[in-house]
């Protein structure tokens, strides 16, 4: 018997950064259908409370990538509505595997998440970082100074997709992280390559994977 996978993925965007997340993601939207993954999209205006809540009902996904604005307690979506709150409707996530691609959510928010059963949830403990040129703020996924941060962040979704494990997932993730980082540490053209790496490797030590004791 074949089961097919499904995904719910939030894409707000309303400015610069939401707009790099947005497009970025869209990236792994595109894989998920050339592997015949049933996606829900839930771009720019339908990336609310409301929307994403009733299709997590509905749809019961296997795993909600969530794109976003983040705190410690919670992950946002279009305009900046809190979309997944501690102590509101964390519980929601419980029996699926999150990715939360915002600053800080691995912090309360994944822990107070992993209580419930069977649960998984990939997040970052800090500011998630990245940096991007001005000349591409139109075309995001040209940008070559954002394209090592993204590549590697996305590579969790990427590995989920081929059917890895949580932890697999986010390993394969750090392990991009770090080959970026290591080449942009050796790269002595550009200015900017020092921080460019100081930043790589501050995302991929503050990545976690979190799962509930039950987790199989």
């Amino acid at each position: 018997m074949i089961v097919c996978m499904k995904i719910i993925l939030t894409r707000p965007q309303y400015e610069i950064t939401t707009k790099y997340l947005s497009c970025w993601a869209g990236e792994i939207l595109i894989l998920a259908k050339k592997r015949g993954v049933e996606v829900l999209d839930l771009a720019k205006n339908k990336a609310r409370k409301d929307e994403l809540v009733g299709r997590i009902k509905k749809l019961q996904p296997d795993i909600v990538f969530l794109n976003g604005h983040g705190d410690d307690d919670c992950i946002a979506g279009h305009d900046d509505e809190i979309l997944i709150k501690l102590g509101d409707n964390h519980k929601i996530l419980g029996g699926i595997i999150t990715y939360g691609l915002s600053c800080n959510a691995g912090k309360k928010l994944g822990p107070a998440v992993i209580k419930e059963s069977q649960t998984s949830f990939i997040g970052y403990v800090d500011k998630f970082i990245f940096v991007c040129d001005n000349d591409y703020i139109a075309k995001p996924l040209q940008d070559p100074k954002a394209k090592p941060f993204m590549e590697s962040s996305n590579q969790v979704m990427v590995s989920l997709i081929k059917g890895n494990s949580a932890k697999k997932a986010s390993l394969r993730s750090k392990e991009k992280f770090k080959e970026n980082y290591l080449k942009f540490l050796s790269n002595q053209n550009d200015p900017d390559s020092l921080q460019v790496a100081q930043f790589l490797w501050w995302n991929m030590r503050h990545q976690v994977c979190l799962e509930s004791k039950d987790k199989k």
